[in-house]
């Protein structure tokens, strides 16, 4: 039975990662449409400034989960993680208009501009984010030799979502309301990260704490 448990545990903990892999490549693409208004839709606005942004907060995170994860329980900073980054994304809709204005207002050009209006809109949940993958895999790894099988399969499963992510909102959300579809993936986040540390900060948790590690 034991060994039945852990397999829906660990199905349980990537699908998390799922879940935050699809959300972050959806504000991805979202977050081209909020800084068009503002600065335009040139290449330089989505591949230097939304896309470098992202990949450049991913980096962060990932060293930040790391260490943190190494540090702290797991459970729990991967609760805070994705409760911070629903919190975010729930607010960030109704501050992304004053942000661009201020920083359109500086009178930058649209290279610089989209890129402070970048980093300060989609700086933070991005690194939130990004430390869920290390966090997971620190999570589900208990001896050295299943570390290699373990990132393998939650980068996996995470870039497929990310792919799903990236299909579902390019094809069929981004025809929606962009208020509404921000404020509903962070309302998943909230909820997801809300139940998280509810578990791990319950005695005798559905989802078992980190055992000692033996790397």
């Amino acid at each position: 039975m034991q060994p039945q448990t852990n397999k829906i545990r660990n199905a349980g903990i990537i699908l998390i990662s799922c879940i935050c892999g699809w959300i972050m490549m959806g504000l991805e693409i979202l977050g081209v449409r909020m800084l068009t208004p503002y600065f335009g839709s040139a290449i330089y606005v989505v591949t230097g400034s939304v896309i470098g942004v992202f990949l450049l907060s991913l980096s962060i995170g990932y060293m930040l989960g790391g260490w943190l994860s190494a540090k702290f329980d797991c459970p729990r900073t991967l609760g805070c993680a994705v409760l911070g980054a629903g919190i975010w994304l729930c607010a960030l809709p109704f501050f992304n208009d004053a942000v661009c204005d201020t920083v359109f207002n500086f009178g930058l050009d649209e290279k610089w501009g989209s890129l402070l209006a970048s980093l300060a809109l989609f700086g933070a949940p991005t690194i939130l984010l990004g430390m869920v993958s290390p966090t997971v895999v620190h999570w589900l790894t208990s001896q050295a030799c299943d570390s290699g099988f373990n990132a393998g399969m939650v980068l996996a499963a995470s870039t497929v979502a990310s792919f799903a992510g990236c299909v579902v909102t390019a094809f069929y959300l981004v025809l929606y309301s962009l208020r509404w579809t921000i404020c509903v993936s962070g309302v998943i986040l909230a909820v997801l990260g809300s139940v998280i540390l509810l578990l791990a900060l319950r005695p005798a948790a559905i989802i078992p704490l980190s055992a000692p590690k033996e790397l």
